[in-house]
């Protein structure tokens, strides 16, 4: 039978149009003109600072926390992640519904198809050439279907994007705990130079004052050349002092101005802290309910949990794709074939599918999601460590840091007292310019020299909540103003100083001895457990519960027996 080839002018138009579509698949790169990039920088700058409270008075520590946490742009970072993460998840949950699609078409061909029929015994054609299909023809038709197997994977998956959801709530806690952190630091830095900057200005204009006079002096040969030049040695070394001192003042303000997304050269005031300011603030915890604090309150340690969980479910979504898949499907048919004796049908059926070689990945599939939840559990375990030392070095680090700022107070009282004697013998011609310069250089830097120790101090403060994972903000908020924002932040604060944090309730660490070192008690004999009978308590830990498939584990009291 002589089959009919392709026609040689359908042959050059397919030709034609592949090689039309393939040019057009070609992809140069194109740079940025330096007008996009001026555009581009115009308008991220415009959106960096639109729709913010302006500045109308001296900002407080507390309004400067507050702008920090609306609009510093690392905590819009996190907002936006935590957005994401939340539309993702409900992405995720679309998944779990059955597929329904609906398609519709047109086709058409140039020649009838045709088709003949030839004897499998002789090879001779049996039937004259036929059609059962139009030239052209459109169809239609709306399918709905759900994979079993793909329905339980997206199962795991949603529930893993929920612990994702939750993951990325505990990293803006963290972003706004550092950022806190931040701002107390800067601010306080900040408010102590521009509250020492009328003092540092007058004794720095006393000492060029002074040195410039030394210098007429030397030019005139009024003393020994030695001795001149030593004294200018001296009051350049207080200039030199005094400028560090006054410098600090804009690098401080600037860097707290770019946390609370201002412009860094923006022109501001701070509330200006009094003498009474300057005092201990008061830690209402002991350090172990801190650390049994931390290990629930703690953002990473929430995290690597969250994490932990995940690990199960990639290895239950691992283990559901070693079985066979089902698809039912049920859908309504149309097609314009005039040949055809129902043009409209409904069909239905299920389909079933199993690649038998997964049998053979089971156990290596089983290895590998116990060696996941392994290091799931060894991270965990690993932060949790981490942040018991970060706690104790905290805890320590408030208790040096409470001492330097009682010394330094101290010292700076003294050279007060030094600095009134100092101007009462200058006024009764006692003492030389050199040594009242001097002298009020020297208060100067014991002034400065306190209030950087009172700011680590505050940062010290600070850094023993954050390592427990006591937020600076409350949970609810009355507004979402500044100064309502202020307040709530204030109002936290005093809630900590006074104890009321988020302790967990029955903290059993308070009274018991540090990891792995036997009590007083137990070294002379006294048993842990009392010799009266008491009924056993069983915990349930139910840490994986919300997985829907793993139970509680009980955990028993073990007694403790002759040191057994």
């Amino acid at each position: 039978m002589t089959r009919n080839p392709f026609k040689p002018t359908s042959l050059r138009l397919a030709i034609a149009c592949a090689a039309l579509g393939l040019s057009a698949c070609a992809v140069t790169p194109e740079a940025l003109t330096p007008e996009q990039q001026l555009a581009e920088a115009n308008e991220d700058r415009r959106s960096m600072f639109e729709s913010q409270e302006p500045v109308t008075g001296a900002i407080s520590m507390e309004e400067a926390m507050a702008r920090a946490v609306k609009y510093n742009l690392q905590q819009r970072l996190g907002l936006m992640q935590r957005a994401l993460e939340d539309n993702t998840l409900s992405v995720s949950n679309l998944n779990l519904l059955p597929q329904l699609a609906a398609s519709a078409g047109w086709k058409g061909r140039d020649n009838v198809a045709g088709s003949s029929s030839e004897s499998v015994t002789t090879g001779q054609e049996s039937l004259e050439p036929s059609t059962s299909s139009d030239r052209s023809s459109r169809d239609a038709n709306l399918r709905l279907s759900w994979n079993v197997l793909d329905f339980g994977v997206s199962y795991f998956s949603a529930k893993a994007q929920a612990n994702k959801v939750l993951a990325a709530e505990e990293a803006r806690r963290k972003v706004v705990a550092d950022i806190i952190q931040q701002v107390r630091e800067a601010y306080w830095q900040a408010a102590s130079a521009e509250r020492l900057q009328p003092e540092v200005q007058r004794a720095l204009g006393d000492a060029r004052n002074a040195l410039q006079q030394a210098r007429q002096t030397e030019q005139q040969r009024l003393i020994a050349p030695l001795e001149s030049l030593r004294y200018q040695k001296g009051l350049l070394e207080m200039v030199r002092q005094l400028e560090v001192v006054e410098g600090e003042l804009a690098v401080a303000k600037s860097r707290l101005a770019s946390l609370m997304n201002l412009p860094p050269a923006s022109q501001y005031s701070l509330v200006q802290p009094g003498e009474s300011s300057y005092t201990q603030p008061a830690l209402a915890y002991n350090l172990a309910d801190l650390e049994a604090t931390s290990m629930v309150q703690r953002p990473e340690i929430r995290s690597e949990s969250y994490q932990a969980r995940n690990a199960v479910l990639e290895t239950r979504a691992a283990m559901l794709k070693l079985l066979p898949g089902a698809n039912l499907f049920v859908g309504a048919n149309y097609d314009s074939n005039s040949y055809l004796v129902n043009d409209n049908w409904a069909d239905a059926g299920l389909q079933v599918s199993w690649n038998l070689f997964n049998v053979l990945a089971y156990p290596a599939v089983k290895r590998s999601g116990e060696a996941r939840l392994q290091v799931a559990e060894l991270r965990r375990q690993a932060m949790r460590m981490a942040v018991l030392t970060q706690v104790n070095v905290a805890w320590r680090e408030f208790q040096r840091s409470s001492q330097v700022f009682a010394r330094s107070n101290e010292l700076q009282q003294v050279q007060r007292n030094i600095l009134r004697q100092s101007e009462s013998a200058y006024a009764s011609q006692a003492q030389s310019r050199l040594e009242r310069v001097r002298t009020a250089t020297e208060t100067v830097l014991a002034t400065r020299t306190r209030d950087r120790a009172f700011a680590e101090l505050q940062v010290a403060h600070g850094a023993v909540y954050q390592a427990a994972g006591l937020d600076p903000l409350p949970e609810r908020i009355a507004g979402r103003s500044i100064a309502e924002l202020s307040r709530s932040i204030a109002s936290n604060a005093v809630r900590l100083d006074q104890g009321q944090g988020a302790i967990p309730a029955g903290i059993a660490a308070a009274q018991q001895a540090p990891y792995g070192v036997a009590s007083s008690s137990a070294a002379a004999g006294t048993p842990l457990i009392a010799q009266a009978p008491m009924q056993r308590q069983v915990l349930r830990l139910d840490m994986w519960e919300s997985l829907g498939s793993l139970r509680g584990a009980e955990l028993v009291p073990v007694e403790r027996v002759n040191d057994r």
